[in-house]
């Protein structure tokens, strides 16, 4: 049995170490539209851009290790077409590849900028290993950069620009920072962070229109401001990669719709990593698209067993990160601003946060440079006991001790 795999990233290389583990005779060819071997993007925004990382964080498997797995990884092919009728894909070069089961791990797209002046060659996104080394190359000049998005990419490019000497702005939509994924209070100490390391913050502040300047420069028009810059880099969130499974006549909705274990709408087609809307258990069911390492990293295994008729592995509580000017931030589960923020400070720059509802049970959890907090913090959440409020604020007392 053949299972071939669109997409050579984290997502894909995942779902091959998941088959080749679970069946040491299955067939596994992964194909890559890049020229590089799987690698994972995390380490673009920050170790890549500093110039820290020799490649031994973004690169997770050595390069024979597919060949040890025998796992035919092919590079620099790009899938054309699918042809569900027929079990096989086309390639841009005309070779057509049988099937028994297909795996879409096409990922996502940086969403470009859609204001005047955003077609000039000076904005960037940063999504590929070019895109970071291409950009590594132009902040070694020190430009002003104007970074438009003050979520995590956003903000990681931000600071990874700042520590490599470079002005650094950035424009925000919403009034806070990482809007998305953690509540006020945090966003605000991450605002704080920035300014302390000499970004200039623009909160409430949608970009309208990019222009040229006489000096050769380039002049953003916001909300209440003007920024001048010689670079921009938007960091708005990606797309999902969908057109092949659209014209495959796969269910499409901000993503490829599928079930829990990545079961597409066409029998024998699976969807792995932020590619996929799944039902998520963490959000009763709720179809989610996630665009996060965790997700590419277990999502696919679920679609591994999927294939081999097992069942699905047990739930994880959603988790990601990021670090910024030396500070650790993990998000755990769902810490809703709705929800009552317990905090748990250990000093100004340590800290857990957890998310109550209106029961008590925890939800979610923030945790700055206290890695330690999350084992205890996940098993909290996964247990949903309810839990003491004032307690639980008192940083004296273990995590452990309210398991």
């Amino acid at each position: 049995m053949r299972t071939v795999i669109i997409g050579a990233g984290q997502a894909g290389r995942r779902c091959a170490e998941a088959l080749r583990e679970l069946d040491a005779a299955a067939g596994i060819l992964l194909l890559g539209e890049e020229a590089h071997p799987p690698y994972d993007r995390p380490p673009l925004s920050k170790a890549v851009l500093l110039g820290t990382d020799p490649g031994n964080g973004l690169f997770v498997r050595a390069a024979e290790f597919y060949a040890e797995r025998r796992i035919d990884l092919r590079l620099g092919t790009r899938v054309a077409a699918i042809h569900p009728a027929a079990r096989a894909v086309e390639t841009a070069a005309g070779e057509r590849i049988g099937w028994d089961h297909l795996v879409l791990a096409t990922g996502a797209r940086a969403r470009r900028l859609r204001i005047p002046g955003a077609e000039d060659p000076r904005v960037l996104t940063l999504r590929t290993l070019e895109d970071a080394e291409g950009l590594k190359a132009r902040l070694a000049a020190r430009p002003r950069l104007a970074v438009v998005g003050g979520g995590l990419i956003g903000l990681e490019v931000a600071a990874s620009a700042r520590q490599l000497g470079c002005a650094v702005s950035v424009l925000e939509a919403a009034d806070r920072l990482m809007a998305r994924c953690v509540p006020p209070a945090i966003g605000a100490r991450y605002a704080a962070l920035h300014r302390g390391h000499g970004v200039d913050l623009h909160l409430s502040c949608a970009l309208r229109a990019i222009e040229p300047t006489p000096d050769g420069g380039l002049l953003l028009i916001g909300d209440g401001a003007r920024i001048a810059a010689d670079l921009v880099v938007a960091g708005i969130g990606g797309v999902p990669e969908t057109a092949l499974a659209e014209a495959a006549g796969i269910a499409v909705q901000d993503g490829i719709l599928t079930d829990a274990q990545g079961r597409t709408s066409i029998p024998g087609i699976f969807a792995a990593g932020e590619v996929a809307r799944f039902p998520h258990p963490f959000w009763g069911g709720r179809a989610m698209r996630l665009e996060a390492w965790q997700v590419a990293q277990t999502q696919p295994a679920a679609v591994a067993r999927a294939i081999l008729g097992m069942d699905a592995p047990p739930d994880e509580v959603p988790w990601h990160w990021t670090d910024q000017f030396g500070w650790n931030l993990q998000v755990l589960g769902d810490p809703d601003p709705s929800l009552t923020l317990v905090q748990r400070a250990e000093g100004e720059h340590r800290l857990t946060a957890i998310a109550l509802d209106a029961a008590g049970r925890a939800r979610g959890a923030v945790l700055i440079n206290n890695g330690r907090d999350a084992t205890p913090c996940r098993r909290l959440i996964a247990g949903g006991k309810v839990l003491d409020a004032a307690a639980l604020a008192d940083a004296g007392t273990p995590l452990r001790s309210f398991l």
